[in-house]
């Protein structure tokens, strides 16, 4: 994988710590990974509640930046796969309150996952929770 350099690198950098987290999937093990602090990782919920209240048509979709890879899809079922998190309205709120709740209630230093079968969907969600001063663009392979 190429190294960004110069003023990408820094963009990036910035769209990372602006989103909170940093996310990437693994289709081999049919999950999205996170890493960031609590705060950084209640920011998912926030931007999934704030995509549910939109009531976007069906197919309507937003990347998550960076690198675009993350999307919330309005869609007329729940599914967490390899493209991201879709649903209805009232199931994306579903979800951000039960990933609000478990990440709250993790310690730093802890992993913890949202298996496949609590969703009934493709993909699974880890992640870990850091300490305060995290930086989510620390995980990034080509930073």
């Amino acid at each position: 994988m190429d190294k960004l350099s110069g003023k990408a690198a820094e963009l990036t950098r910035q769209e990372w710590r602006d989103l909170g987290f940093y996310y990437i999937s693994s289709t081999e093990q049919q999950k999205w990974i996170l890493h960031g602090s609590k705060v950084g990782l209640l920011n998912l919920c926030k931007l999934v509640e704030e995509f549910a209240a939109k009531n976007h048509p069906l197919g309507e979709h937003d990347h998550l930046l960076p690198h675009w890879y993350l999307t919330l899809t309005s869609c007329d079922t729940f599914s967490i796969n390899r493209r991201g998190i879709s649903g209805t309205p009232k199931q994306l709120n579903e979800f951000a309150k039960i990933f609000s709740m478990s990440v709250q209630n993790s310690s730093k230093g802890t992993t913890s996952l949202l298996s496949k079968d609590m969703f009934s969907s493709e993909y699974a969600i880890e992640y870990t929770v850091h300490g305060d001063n995290y930086d989510p663009s620390s995980k990034d392979p080509q930073l």
